[in-house]
């Protein structure tokens, strides 16, 4: 009877050490999946287009490490593999305004989407055209222009 109270204690006790590193090792390889965040750029016309060529820098607030990645045609970005953590993304583009975005918080295998939305710079040509001047001006100014030279070509000079 003791010979086998004690196997069965050898087999129970076997058996637990190989479920618990069982589950130690599944626990291991789920700290190593990466985390993804993906998202999509577009403008503020009411198109919503797509923007390309927008860096993404996405920075993580533990240890400050820095991923970068650049939007595709669709406007559509995606960094994989990233460690479980809260990270800070900002978006740049030339032509447009930068835009940084609220922290962020991902899971050891989670994923988070983000759309966000950029706005063109005007520079001075754009911010005239666009807003001071509008087409009845211009061709105000066109038939102005006109006018005055039709007038000023018939005077006498004396």
């Amino acid at each position: 009877m003791t010979r086998l109270n004690l196997l069965m204690m050898f087999v129970m006790g076997m058996s637990s050490m190989f479920c618990i590193g069982s589950a130690n090792g599944q626990d291991a390889e789920f700290i190593n999946i990466g985390a993804t965040i993906r998202g999509e750029i577009i403008d503020t016309t009411p198109e919503q287009n797509p923007i390309e060529g927008v860096t993404v820098k996405i920075v993580s607030s533990s240890d400050g490490r820095e991923y970068t990645v650049t939007t595709n045609k669709d406007g559509a970005y995606e960094k994989t593999g990233l460690p479980a953590g809260r990270y800070t993304i900002s978006f740049s583009k030339a032509g447009y305004g930068d835009r940084i975005g609220r922290s962020k918080v991902v899971a050891a295998g989670g994923e988070i989407f983000d759309r966000v939305k950029m706005r063109k710079k005007d520079n001075i040509i754009t911010l005239f055209m666009g807003q001071v001047f509008t087409w009845q001006l211009v061709v105000g100014f066109a038939l102005g222009f006109l006018v005055a030279l039709i007038m000023g070509s018939g005077r006498s000079r004396v």
